[in-house]
């Protein structure tokens, strides 16, 4: 009996391992739609260097894109944007909240922004200087890290 027990569990480990691999390809169309959209739109000048579909047993977790450019996007399961890191360039600054942007100009003027993350709590941005600003989801200004 116990033999038997400890088949069952290895074949359940196996086919679990199996079944979280991450998937890597240059197919776009592995993408939500709402990502495709985004890319197709704000990063048309490049193309998709490879995408990285991050799976946890039978789901997806989410997506990692990298652009010829050098750009990454990070994505949720949905295809909604979870980071995005503009090393070379800037984030586009229509990927950035209205009032986000005008804080920015305000205090920042002629700072780029080289990455952008989104999460539940807010927005924190990484400007060229160095700097890191955080944001609420609602765009009213948190705090600055050096």
């Amino acid at each position: 009996m116990k033999k038997l027990l400890g088949l069952i569990v290895c074949m359940l480990l196996t086919v679990s391992a199996m079944c979280a691999r991450d998937r890597v390809s240059r197919d776009v169309n592995l993408l939500p739609t709402e990502a495709r959209e985004l890319i197709k739109n704000h990063f048309a000048e490049a193309s998709i260097s490879y995408l990285k579909v991050d799976k946890n047993l039978f789901r997806v977790e989410g997506y990692d894109v990298r652009l010829t450019d050098g750009t990454e996007l990070d994505f949720n399961s949905k295809g909604q944007w979870t980071e995005i890191e503009a090393e070379k360039n800037a984030v586009p600054a229509s990927l950035i909240p209205d009032v986000i942007k005008k804080y920015m100009k305000q205090n920042y003027n002629g700072q780029r922004v080289k990455k952008i993350k989104h999460n539940r709590r807010g927005y924190e941005l990484k400007l060229s200087n160095g700097l890191e600003v955080e944001f609420d989801n609602m765009g009213n200004f948190l705090r600055l890290d050096d």
